[in-house]
């Protein structure tokens, strides 16, 4: 009788510890894989990158654009020229430098914007020189007078093997919106637009065109729309065409730009003046404005 509880007392054991087993094949996979029962192994995470509008041009991933720059926080900017936040621009061609959360943003008209991290720059000539990939940034403390902008630093940026030199400005840049930006960062080629109709005209977009074009729309005063098409080049001007108003696109009509010198009499004080630097480039009229 005792020897035969034992035996049973033990086979429990061997059972129990047979279960255990078994469920740590199943749970690690030993022993080979199960036999079909219709289910389909699950295929490993596949990671796709793919840039979206926000990182486009840029270098940056979508997750990268939302964070700043690594170590931009901790950089020593006492003894710098020129304290952040400061920007930084120029003419022919026009170009624009802004710090956006710790990353140096550098645009040209009509091309790709280019950015680089912030960085500790190095002092050379009495200047702050931040080299910083593909970007070479020189902000040095001297007068500057360029196109009627004065400021008391000058600026450079060496970008694939170019030099643009203009001036640099203490504070965060005055054009605060998305349509300001679009004007500043395009107002060459707006201005080569205008030249070409000839004529009073809202600008009202400015926008990519095919073959590295790059188009900006224009409405006159009695409400003609045309697309005027600008080379990558940023000078020659492709064609300027009149609009029927059933061809309009949506994004032809963004804003309503007034550039300076086109139709000065124009009054409204819901319109938002546009600045580079301390010079007016125009105003943004609101729908209740007149042209």
């Amino acid at each position: 009788m005792l020897k035969s509880a034992v035996q049973g007392a033990a086979g429990a054991r061997l059972a129990a510890v047979a279960a255990v087993t078994a469920l740590a094949c199943v749970l690690s996979g030993c022993g080979g894989k199960p036999e079909a029962d219709g289910a389909t192994e699950a295929a490993p995470p596949t990671t796709i990158s793919s840039p979206g509008p926000a990182s486009a041009g840029t270098g940056r991933t979508p997750d990268e654009v939302a964070q700043p720059a690594a170590g931009a926080s901790t950089l020593d900017t006492s003894g710098w020229q020129l304290a952040p936040p400061f920007y930084a621009g120029g003419e022919e061609p026009f170009w624009r430098l802004d710090i956006i959360d710790g990353w140096f943003s550098f645009k040209r008209s009509g091309l790709p914007e280019i950015e680089a991290p912030m960085v500790q720059p190095t002092r050379a000539n009495g200047a702050d020189v931040f080299d910083s990939p593909p970007l070479k940034i020189v902000i040095k403390r001297e007068a500057c007078d360029a196109e009627g902008s004065k400021a008391e630093a000058s600026a450079q940026v060496v970008f694939d093997g170019t030099d643009y030199g203009g001036c640099a400005f203490g504070g965060q840049s005055s054009a605060a919106s998305a349509g300001a930006a679009m004007v500043v960062e395009s107002i060459a080629l707006i201005d080569a637009c205008l030249a070409r109709l000839d004529e009073p005209a809202l600008v009202t977009a400015v926008y990519p065109r095919e073959g590295g074009r790059t188009a900006v729309g224009l409405r006159s005063k009695i409400g003609t729309l045309y697309e005027c098409a600008v080379e990558p080049d940023g000078r020659e001007i492709a064609y300027l065409d009149p609009i029927e108003p059933r061809d309009a696109k949506s994004w032809m009509s963004r804003i309503r730009f007034l550039r300076t010198g086109v139709s000065d009499a124009t009054k409204c004080a819901d319109a938002t003046e546009v600045k580079a630097g301390d010079t007016v480039l125009g105003w943004l009229l609101t729908p209740e404005c007149k042209f």
